[in-house]
């Protein structure tokens, strides 16, 4: 049984279409990929964002201007790691790493690599979020 890893709407929002019928109905995501939706979520919302949650999402948005050295790295593990400790309690963060393979560096996008444990099953599971120095084209 897998309730605890939670259904919910979708990110980004959409709608389906009902089985059967022209209705449509909000899109629902369930276990994993709700995770996964939900690190998107929280990582890509600046600090403030949020009327009634202001205190919600993550610091890399101060990132986006900093040379891509091992500073911005070490910031990064560090704005991840308290952003979702404090705001997806199912999981906890095992590592952070970069690819720096030179042939796939792109100077404005920085591939960060998540390694995660599910607590309720101690489950192994990753996730890749691309952070952008400079907003995407």
């Amino acid at each position: 049984m897998t309730d605890f890893l939670g259904k919910g709407l979708s990110f980004p929002f959409r709608f389906s279409p009902r089985t059967g019928g022209t209705a449509v109905s909000s899109s629902t995501s369930f276990h994993p990929d709700h995770i996964h939706e939900s690190i998107t979520q929280i990582l890509g919302t600046r600090l403030g964002e949020r009327i009634h949650r202001p205190d919600f999402g993550s610091r890399l948005h101060e990132l986006v201007f900093e040379p891509n050295d091992r500073i911005l790295k070490a910031l990064l593990r560090q704005y991840i790691s308290q952003a979702l400790r404090r705001w997806e309690p199912r999981i906890r963060v095992t590592s952070i790493a970069f690819d720096d393979n030179p042939v796939v560096t792109d100077q404005n996008r920085l591939d960060v690599h998540m390694h995660y444990s599910i607590i309720a099953t101690n489950t192994e599971a990753n996730f890749v979020y691309p952070f952008y120095r400079q907003p995407p084209t």
